[in-house]
């Protein structure tokens, strides 16, 4: 999903009306902040640092998210109806950091956004109540946005976005070595992969290409990882038979090495073995690179053959985009024309799940015939 500066503007112009509105404000005399107790979210790796603030579990740095894992658990605590309690702090692009605090007692969250620190902004503590936090999954991007607000614009507030679509990096290339000498490897930047099967027995294929959607989720997997910051590999292992790995991944003009192995236990360690594992274990897989090309999307038009939808938006995009159809223009993202379906079933607002006969013909809109479609809910 792309987005231009003007929804970014409208996302904080419709904050600062909420926040000028009826909700709960706080002046800095008054930052003392009575939480419920909450059920710890667990301690699965050190928690990040950030000068000046206490307890953080999650940094969103432009992008780049340590600490996912603690969201994924306040969310899961949400829906288990367990107390529980999430800090995250943000970045301004200025460097200063916003926090928002939020308190699930098992019935409602409270959250609680801080921008006291923000040497240019309007230096308040809001309060709101909302009463559950959805997960919306998209092919490219992850949001975490809480529903049924006080005194938000459509009672809803995104609490975190995580970003993935290597359609939106210039380069995404991957090198990977791996095995008791790294005698293995695939290369997506010279398209080689190598396999030791025995000693006798080595296989080279000078043609190899991982398809588009086995690519995009590798780096999705890598975006999880926060694979931008600094490891903590521990790379002291006395089991010679150990399998070891070496990862090169190429970004746009940059590149990033990483060396560990099995025996490594870390947090860091088990999230980049997860991830070379997935890949070799596609590299066995007899990939289809003719698949079928699918996209996801809200329905902004319905006609009666055709249907006008907007990928890879979340339901936030979709209610602030819904009533500006006249200017979708000044909204960038991929705009498709679905033709050659029944649209009785469908209607403006459906999220749905499109396989294409083809490719996609032209760009925003462009158009595409369906083989079939389904509603998601």
């Amino acid at each position: 999903m792309k987005k231009m500066t003007y929804l970014s503007f409208l996302y904080i112009f419709i904050f600062v009306l909420a926040a000028c509105g009826t909700s709960s404000k706080i002046n800095e005399n008054q930052e003392t902040y009575v939480k419920k107790v909450p059920t710890s979210t667990g301690n699965m790796s050190t928690k990040p640092y950030v000068k000046g603030v206490k307890n953080v579990d999650v940094v969103n740095s432009h992008g780049s998210i340590d600490g996912l894992e603690r969201m994924e658990k306040f969310y899961e605590d949400v829906q288990n109806d367990i107390s529980s309690h999430l800090r995250i702090v943000y970045y301004t692009i200025e460097g200063d950091p916003m926090v928002k605090d939020l308190v699930y007692n098992g019935e409602s969250i409270e959250v609680k956004y801080d921008t006291t620190r923000d040497k240019y902004g309007s230096g308040e503590i809001t309060v709101t109540s909302c009463t559950n936090i959805i997960k919306e999954v998209n092919p490219t991007n992850t949001s975490f946005i809480a529903i049924n607000c006080t005194d938000h614009y459509f009672g809803m507030d995104e609490i975190l976005q995580i970003n993935y679509n290597i359609s939106q990096q210039d380069r995404f290339d991957f090198e990977l070595k791996y095995g008791e000498k790294l005698e293995n490897e695939i290369n997506t930047h010279t398209n080689m992969m190598k396999k030791v099967m025995s000693k006798e027995e080595i296989k080279v294929t000078n043609d190899y290409v991982i398809p588009t959607p086995v690519m995009q989720e590798v780096y999705k997997k890598l975006v999880y990882a926060n694979y931008l910051a600094e490891k903590n590999f521990s790379n002291s292992c006395n089991n010679e038979d150990t399998r070891n790995y070496y990862l090169k991944v190429y970004i746009n003009s940059a590149h990033l090495e990483f060396r560990w192995n099995a025996c490594d236990k870390s947090n860091d360690a088990q999230k980049f073995t997860n991830i070379a594992e997935f890949i070799i274990e596609q590299s066995d897989v007899n990939q289809d690179r003719n698949s079928d090309i699918i996209v996801q999307g809200y329905v902004l038009v319905k006609n009666s053959d055709t249907l006008l939808i907007g990928e890879e938006m979340n339901i936030m995009d979709y209610e602030l985009i819904k009533d500006e159809l006249h200017q979708l223009d000044a909204f960038i993202f991929d705009y498709i024309e679905l033709e050659g379906l029944n649209t009785k079933e469908f209607q403006v607002g459906d999220k749905i799940k499109a396989t294409l006969e083809g490719i996609v013909e032209g760009s925003n809109p462009g158009s595409a015939k369906v083989k079939e479609m389904i509603k998601i809910e």
